[in-house]
């Protein structure tokens, strides 16, 4: 079992509420740890007794799991509506899972609530793989949805920067639409992800992507000598004898921003590791 530390000192009502978590998932593989990083599932569950996390670390997640009050408040478990149930589908032997918040059926709509911020506004390929796995889970438990959405609630939403900026969202709470794939496509992805775990839980190396690990990509900036600022940055390397007089080329070296940071089993990761012993 993960243990809690408290190292902030946060009320312990919060450190409570962190610990009593009562999600378990179902299955083999629940839906949220098919589409993330085989590795990572590997790791966490070979090592669940030694990893430590702290509790402050748990509060996006805790304010997450607040949306089932908000369900709950809003009174939708009525005819031709089903809220947080959990499917299950076999895959090459084993049970997939995955639970999703609304499902309306006279729509044909799955709605999934989402506790984000504001650079995920336009979607995310995250969202899109879940909620296209929930969908065919759907299909394979006899329920027909056609249409997917997010309920994005921005926790870093500012007033003063929707009134100064077109693009940024009108207000705290929006509905994004999520593009909908062929249900053979997606049981295709649906294999490939379950056929990757199977080979990392059977002890077979599957290393995380760049994609997985958030990896930032190498740039390189033009900066004046001395200083901090970027004239402008790049994706490729830049020719030091075509920037202007008195600027230098940087370049900045990409990071895996989830190993260093956010992955509670780096510790135990060969390849963050090795990455650490070469420097």
């Amino acid at each position: 079992m993960t243990r809690i530390t408290n190292v902030h000192g946060l009320p312990q009502s919060i450190v409570a509420a962190v610990t009593n978590d009562q999600y378990t998932g179902g299955g083999d593989v629940s839906a949220t740890k098919l589409i993330d990083a085989p590795q990572i599932a590997t790791l966490s569950r070979d090592h669940h007794d030694k990893i430590v996390v702290d509790v402050s670390e748990r509060v996006w997640s805790l304010l997450g799991q607040a949306v089932h009050t908000i369900l709950e408040r809003a009174g939708l478990r009525q005819e031709g509506m089903v809220t947080e149930q959990r499917l299950f589908a076999e895959v090459m032997g084993w049970q997939v899972s995955g639970q999703f918040d609304v499902m309306n059926l006279d729509l044909g709509t799955i709605t999934d609530y989402k506790v984000t911020t504001t650079y995920k506004s336009s979607g995310s390929d995250k969202w899109t793989q879940q909620l296209n796995v929930l969908r065919w889970l759907a299909a394979q438990n006899g329920y027909e949805i056609n249409t997917l959405e997010i309920v994005a609630i921005f926790r870093d939403w500012r007033k003063v920067e929707a009134e100064r900026n077109k693009d940024y969202p009108r207000a705290a709470i929006q509905s994004i639409s999520v593009p909908v794939w062929d249900l053979q496509e997606t049981q295709d992805y649906i294999e490939e992800r379950v056929h990757l775990h199977q080979q990392a839980r059977a002890g077979k190396p599957v290393k995380c992507t760049d994609e997985e690990r958030w990896y930032s990509g190498s740039k390189w900036a033009v900066v004046k000598e001395k200083g901090a600022r970027a004239l402008r940055v790049y994706d490729a390397p830049v020719d030091p004898s075509t920037v202007p007089a008195g600027y230098i080329v940087e370049h900045r070296v990409g990071e895996y921003k989830r190993c260093q940071h956010y992955c509670d089993v780096s510790q135990f990761c060969e390849q963050w590791q090795e990455d650490l012993r070469r420097g």
